[in-house]
């Protein structure tokens, strides 16, 4: 395996961590908008972003892995995120 190709994995799984920590932050402030549905759409809308964002994350680094012959683990959750959201894996 190349530097280059295991420094590229390194850095899609920093994004990739970092994408889900904000994305399980975002999901745990989601309480303060639910009396107001002008902000609740827009704090639904960013929640999407965030989810779409760590599913293209997730993608990225299966296909540089892939290409290496190494296993990811299996997360569970992509479908967690798209439960708590009420999207149906």
């Amino acid at each position: 395996m190349n530097s280059s190709r295991d420094q590229q994995i390194e850095t899609l799984q920093a994004a990739l961590k970092a994408a889900r920590e904000n994305e399980n932050r975002w999901m745990e402030i989601s309480a303060e908008f639910s009396g107001d549905p002008e902000r609740m759409e827009q704090w639904s809308s960013t929640a999407k972003l965030r989810r779409l964002e760590v599913e293209r994350l997730e993608t990225l680094l299966a296909g540089a892995a892939e290409h290496t012959g190494l296993a990811l683990p299996v997360c569970s959750d992509t479908v967690e995120a798209k439960n708590r959201m009420g999207e149906t894996a």
